[in-house]
């Protein structure tokens, strides 16, 4: 049975976007493990010094936090867009 050239995209396009999610999914555990070291570190500092300062310091805010998350998927679905476009433009044949 030959493939078609829209089935053969179709699968790389599938192969690539499994590629992809996985690849950002780890950048976002990063990300997660980032937020809980950060989130240690502002406990530490508010026992040595006081809440306030504790706040004062918190470069991770939540907003912060989901900024950066919605950014790796953006960039993610991104590259995902850009490879499906590219691919509209060539036809796949194999031997």
């Amino acid at each position: 049975m030959a493939l078609t050239s829209d089935k053969i995209k179709e699968y790389i396009l599938f192969q690539t976007n499994r590629n992809i999610v996985h690849f950002y999914k780890k950048y976002l555990h990063i990300v997660e493990d980032l937020a809980k070291d950060h989130d240690i570190m502002l406990l530490k500092v508010q026992k040595e010094t006081s809440s306030e300062f504790s706040e004062n310091v918190n470069y991770l805010t939540a907003e912060k936090y989901h900024y950066i998350r919605k950014k790796i998927l953006d960039g993610g679905n991104e590259i995902f867009r850009e490879l499906e476009k590219s691919l509209d433009k060539v036809d796949v044949k194999l031997k």
